[in-house]
């Protein structure tokens, strides 16, 4: 086969999709502090979700066979701009204190079940045609925040403020190819 850009370049419909084109939201969040709305504006960057699946190995007359096994647990991350008030991360500190405080080692009244502490997350790959067209849709089941990064101050910087906050779930979902749909 002979090298042809035309060739590589018909083969991107409508030009590819971009890095930059995504929605990220909180469809439901436990905790207070701030407006689940503002997420979206304040997500900063995130991925769309990778999958394994694990294998496992069984062995006849020395023979390792490979098996598919279970899916493997996976996390999101997502990387939020700071605002000044610190509303979202003030939402998600006050959801990890519910999950388990930092001075009695409990978890809240009311957080016993898995739906009373888990939300529902999103990310969608935006087009380019139309940013509000999803072209791609990916939904995070009873999500809950595991980790949130620290904050640098610095006297010598003028940039915005960013942290990370990572995030476990049960599985996820996308309509666009019916993974999680059953």
């Amino acid at each position: 086969m002979s090298f042809s850009i035309d060739t590589f370049t018909s083969k991107f419909q409508q030009g590819g999709a971009l890095a930059s084109l995504f929605r990220a939201r909180w469809e439901s969040a436990k905790g207070s502090g701030s407006t689940i709305g503002d997420f979206e504006f304040l997500c900063k960057a995130t991925t769309l979700p990778g999958d394994t699946i694990d294998v496992a190995t069984i062995t006849y007359m020395g023979r390792g066979i490979n098996i598919p096994s279970n899916r493997a647990a996976t996390q999101w991350t997502t990387t939020i701009y700071n605002d000044e008030y610190m509303a979202t991360r003030n939402h998600v500190e006050n959801w990890m204190e519910q999950l388990n405080s930092h001075r009695s080692n409990k978890r809240a009244a009311g957080m016993q079940r898995i739906l009373d502490y888990t939300g529902q997350l999103s990310v969608s790959q935006l087009s380019k045609m139309d940013s509000s067209t999803e072209t791609k849709d990916y939904v995070f089941m009873n999500a809950w925040p595991s980790a949130i990064s620290e904050i640098a101050v610095d006297w010598e910087t003028n940039d915005i403020q960013t942290y990370d906050i990572t995030w476990e779930f049960a599985y996820w979902k996308s309509d666009n190819s019916a993974v999680g749909m059953d």
